[in-house]
């Protein structure tokens, strides 16, 4: 049947939906980042309320595996597991930066990077072609005035993403595009369905997040 619930707290703004053979039915938003985890259980409840869905008749849970915020993607990770657990359904992974890619609407490009504001000059990045061939791997970089000169070179190039915006003031090549587009639930929705009808799917003891780096905080040192 293909009844999926859609989880997505990888960036700002956290999302859950369901979605029917890759359609979305109904979905909730939250743009209060620090709220997430208190946020996310409720949502889903209320989406699967929505949609008249006993979580009993889900087919799989999909999620959006990273890279992105690091609490974030735990919260919707450990949220996602637990409900595959219990209910003995497949997890789908899909990675936020091809996500964004797939959002582009611009059919013209011939190259889309995806790109996620890590702080400071570095980024979490991801190049594919129209086609959804990866032309970069995705990975965390620092930003230099030549980052992505070999890849760009005649081509048209479109940028994408919440760190778009401060990779082009830092490149040489201004030759570049911005995107205003923004992923959503819908295209979420398409991807899943895509890999839930081929199997596609994570392995539930051992797939974590891609954080793409370490996590690390400053600690208070004792005078």
């Amino acid at each position: 049947m293909g009844l999926i619930l859609l989880i997505d707290t990888a960036l700002e703004v956290a999302s859950v939906g369901i979605a029917r053979e890759g359609i979305l039915l109904c979905k909730r938003e939250n743009a209060k980042q620090n709220d997430h985890a208190a946020w996310l259980h409720v949502a889903i409840q209320e989406v699967l309320t929505e949609a008249e869905i006993d979580i009993h008749q889900l087919d799989a849970v999909g999620i959006i595996g990273g890279p992105g915020s690091y609490t974030g993607l735990r919260v919707g990770m450990a949220a996602a597991k637990g409900i595959c657990y219990a209910q003995n359904i497949p997890l789908i992974s899909v990675s936020t930066l091809r996500l964004l890619a797939t959002s582009v609407q611009d059919e013209e490009a011939d190259l889309i990077i995806a790109l996620i504001d890590a702080r400071r000059d570095e980024v979490y990045a991801g190049a594919y072609d129209r086609a959804g061939n990866v032309m970069l791997p995705e990975q965390a970089m620092r930003l230099t005035p030549e980052s992505f000169q070999d890849i760009c070179k005649g081509k048209k190039v479109v940028l994408t993403g919440n760190g778009a915006s401060k990779t082009i003031e830092k490149l040489t090549n201004k030759d570049l595009f911005l995107s205003d587009s923004k992923h959503a639930m819908k295209n979420l929705a398409e991807i899943t369905y895509k890999k839930f009808i081929n199997s596609d799917f994570s392995d539930l003891a051992y797939h974590e997040p891609a954080y793409l780096k370490d996590f690390y905080t400053t600690a208070k040192v004792n005078q």
